[in-house]
């Protein structure tokens, strides 16, 4: 497994990966292992270099919302004031409601919202945060207008971290941006799929900084992959 781990290490390179992600190989060989999994061991799935960011920033003044539940909600509910979860798959949710009620989780709430049927355009393209669109198969012919929606519930600058976890993240992510405090943090998983900035990144370049980004050892997944976080600027 370490050939592999190295391997991963050398076909990233190019994309911020270096050999200091072998401080993470043990943790991520232990995570492969059967019947270990994001929910059971309470944890994101993001790569550990993010989850370490959020364990040292993370406080019980924090407010977060994350887009995809999961893992990270446990790991959230754990350590901030104030999680809220948007969730489009029905098992899933139904699982997470069902931990959370039996560890008597109460700083928690949770949106299960699903996908609406129909495109808003003929041609609906997943990098256009206005086409409320996703590139899986399962959500052809279907759009995430009101999941991506469901933050503008609360004020503007109530949140300290947003997670983008889930479905249509341009989207998301548009929603994010005024809904984040100043200094707060907007995190997504995934970076390397280009596709998610392709028509984020000069607005997102606008409002924030980056502050993490680069390819690496994530839980539960044998391939690298990224992890980016930026913080909202205050001026």
């Amino acid at each position: 497994m370490l050939q592999q781990f190295l391997y991963q290490i050398k076909l990233n390179r190019n994309y911020g990966s270096d050999y200091f992600q072998l401080k993470h190989y043990f943790k991520w060989k232990n995570s492969l292992k059967e019947g270990a999994s994001s929910v059971k061991d309470e944890q994101p799935w993001i790569t550990y270099d993010a989850i370490i960011f959020l364990d040292k920033h993370v406080n019980l003044n924090s407010s977060v919302f994350e887009f995809g539940g999961g893992g990270s909600t446990l790991f959230f509910t754990k350590r901030a004031k104030e999680v809220v979860t948007v969730e489009h798959n029905k098992e899933w949710f139904e699982l997470l409601e069902k931990m959370l009620s039996a560890k008597n989780i109460t700083n928690w709430k949770g949106n299960y919202i699903l996908p609406e049927s129909g495109n808003l355009v003929s041609l609906p393209d997943p990098s256009n945060p206005v086409h409320y669109s996703s590139a899986d198969i399962p959500s052809k012919d279907y759009n995430y207008k009101q999941y991506a929606s469901a933050i503008d519930r609360y004020a503007d600058e109530h949140f300290d971290f947003i997670l983008v976890d889930g479905r249509s993240r341009p989207s998301c992510m548009q929603h994010s941006i005024s809904k984040l405090k100043k200094g707060g943090y907007l995190l997504l998983d995934n970076s390397d799929r280009n596709y998610y900035l392709l028509q984020m990144q000069i607005i997102i370049d606008k409002h924030f900084e980056c502050v993490l980004s680069n390819s690496g050892a994530s839980p539960y997944s044998n391939e690298f992959t990224r992890t980016t976080i930026w913080k909202k600027r205050t001026v």
